[in-house]
């Protein structure tokens, strides 16, 4: 019995660690203290640096955010709406959201956010992160 416990332990690393390793960080950006648009440009798909994908997700690193849009544009200059409209706390990320039309390469990612900053400070601004997956 113990032994059993502890493969299925052993197979639930290894499954939760092949899952972290198959997401990228693909760019970062800040966000201000009002309804802020940002633009996240990536590299070709030719390098490493950016690869084909079918999934986009997002992790606000500091403060709290409101994100409202994000717009995804292609290597072949389509572009794909997604509609989160979600608060995230300090620390959250959103699900996995699916591209349209299988793997595809991402150029650009434009977000619709307002961060929430307590008090004063110009300097202060959120952080948002951006992963793909296959």
């Amino acid at each position: 019995m113990k032994t059993m416990l502890k493969t299925l332990v052993l197979l639930g690393l290894f499954l939760s660690t092949a899952q972290a390793s198959d997401r990228k960080l693909v760019g970062t950006t800040a966000i201000n203290d009002m309804k802020d648009r940002d633009v996240v440009e990536l590299p070709s798909c030719q390098g490493q640096k950016n690869r084909k994908t079918t999934h986009l997700k997002l992790k606000v690193n500091r403060y709290r955010v409101d994100v409202y849009k994000l717009q995804v544009t292609f290597e072949n200059g389509e572009t794909q709406d997604l509609y989160t409209r979600k608060h995230f706390k300090k620390g959250s990320t959103s699900e996995w959201l699916e591209l349209v039309n299988g793997p595809r390469c991402v150029r650009r990612i434009k977000i619709t956010a307002d961060a929430n900053i307590l008090g004063w400070g110009l300097r202060k601004k959120a952080h948002v992160s951006f992963y793909t997956k296959n």
